[in-house]
C-alpha cells in the first residue's frame, strides 16, 4: 500500500485500544497516527468517560467522539434499525426461548459511525468516491483474539492491527 492520506485508530478505550493509542503517539508502530475516533454508544459506564478523558490529555493528537444515539433508549423504546438491505431488527441481541435474536448493534453504534467521521476526515461529501485517498485504520486486536480480525469491506479503508504485527497479547498490553 502506498502511503494513507490519513491515520486513524479506532478507539474504543479498553486495555488494547489504549496501548495502541499510547504506543502509536510515541511512534511505535511507525508514524503517529493523525487522530482517534471512538464511538460512544452514549451507554458506557462512568469510568470508560473518565478513562477517555485521561487518554485525551496524553495523546498529542485528537481524539473525535462520534455517536448514532443512545443505544439503551433505543434498546428500551424497542427501537427498530433499518439496515442497508432495507430490513428491520432490534440494535441489541434479545434473548427467547429459542435463542438469541439477530442483532447488529456494533455495526450501527460502532462501526457506521466511525466510517461517517473518516469521510468527512477524508473531505469526502456524502455518495462521493474516495478516489485516491485512503485511511489506514488502527484496530486494537491482540494475539490472543485474532479471530475477530475483519477488513473494512470497503476500498478506502485499509484496516491495519499493530497489536498484532508486534505478536502483542492482552496480557502484553495490560
Amino acid at each position: 500500500m502506498s502511503s494513507p492520506t490519513i491515520r486513524i485508530i479506532s478507539l474504543g478505550a479498553g486495555v488494547q485500544s489504549t496501548v495502541m493509542a499510547l504506543m502509536g503517539d510515541r511512534e511505535m508502530f511507525g508514524p503517529r497516527p493523525d487522530c482517534a475516533i471512538f464511538a460512544d454508544t452514549q451507554w458506557e459506564p462512568k469510568g470508560v468517560y473518565e478513562h477517555l478523558d485521561w487518554l485525551e490529555s496524553q495523546l498529542s493528537y485528537p481524539v473525535y467522539r462520534v455517536t448514532a444515539g443512545n443505544l439503551r433508549e433505543d434498546a428500551l423504546n424497542l427501537k427498530a434499525v433499518r439496515t442497508t438491505t432495507n430490513k428491520k431488527f432490534m440494535a441489541i441481541p434479545l434473548f427467547t426461548d429459542s435463542g438469541i435474536g439477530r442483532r447488529q448493534c456494533t455495526y450501527d453504534y460502532k462501526i457506521l459511525p466511525i466510517r461517517k467521521k473518516t469521510r468527512e476526515l477524508l473531505g469526502l461529501k456524502p455518495r462521493e468516491r474516495a478516489k485516491g485517498l485512503t485511511a489506514e485504520t488502527w484496530v486494537g486486536i491482540s494475539w490472543d483474539e485474532m479471530q475477530r480480525m475483519k477488513e473494512s469491506g470497503l476500498g478506502y479503508i485499509v484496516n491495519r492491527w499493530p497489536l498484532l504485527e508486534q505478536k502483542m497479547h492482552r496480557h502484553h498490553c495490560q
